[in-house]
């Protein structure tokens, strides 16, 4: 059987945003943990797509910043 290996990770948090979060999770019978996990998933999807999307945009338009030219030369 794996067993899904876990790490702490703190971090300081605005207090209206901890209230929310408190809210929420007392509202919905959310555990703070898959709320916050869940958010931190989804968020870095996002990035990782809006990433995708400017390099995408770059090879579609044929731009390349000079320095990777200069690099691809060498």
């Amino acid at each position: 059987m794996v067993m899904n290996r876990t790490e702490v990770f703190a971090t300081k948090l605005p207090k209206g945003l901890k209230q929310q979060i408190d809210e929420v999770c007392t509202l919905l019978g959310m555990r703070k943990n898959f709320l916050v996990e869940e958010a931190i998933r989804e968020k870095l999807e996002d990035l990782l797509d809006a990433y995708d999307l400017r390099q995408a945009m770059k090879e579609a338009t044929g731009f390349h910043a000079w320095d990777s030219i200069k690099k691809e030369l060498k």
